[in-house]
């Protein structure tokens, strides 16, 4: 049976820009490395493992919506930027090291701001924009790179 929450979160996740998605992905992203954090700052490694692997995977999904047209140059940047951002929260895990962590976590937050701004600037210029989240996916660009 799904609950209230899991049918808004669909709800989110189907009428969202592609914009949107990609904010929620890093959202998560960091959510879960907060709780790796707290879980390696507690002793719970069973805990930390799950939430980093979490984080991890949010992070490959980031990694895979890289792609390389128009900007070449910038994709490998972000891919490079989010390939370490990974790496450090695997070493994190394999360390019990919550600072790597934060490191990843400075990234992610750095990112998160960026993209946020990107989504409000976005607003402004497009003038057929229902809602305060809300951008048309017919005028959103293929790639969120470019």
């Amino acid at each position: 049976m799904r609950t209230v929450a899991n049918a808004y979160l669909e709800s989110q996740v189907l009428t969202a820009s592609p914009e949107r998605l990609h904010l929620m992905v890093v959202d998560a992203a960091i959510r879960f490395a907060r709780q790796g954090e707290e879980a390696l700052e507690a002793g719970d490694i069973e805990s930390a493992f799950s939430a980093l692997a979490s984080s991890r995977e949010c992070v490959n999904e980031i990694l895979t919506g890289i792609v390389a047209d128009p900007n070449p140059e910038l994709a490998e940047r972000l891919k490079g930027l989010f390939v370490f951002v990974n790496q450090s929260l695997a070493r994190a895990d394999v360390n019990r090291n919550p600072q790597l962590v934060r490191d990843a976590l400075a990234i992610l937050q750095s990112h998160r701001a960026t993209w946020q701004e990107l989504i409000e600037r976005l607003q402004q210029t497009r003038p057929a924009l229902r809602g305060p989240h809300r951008v048309e996916e017919t005028e959103t660009a293929n790639s969120w790179t470019t």
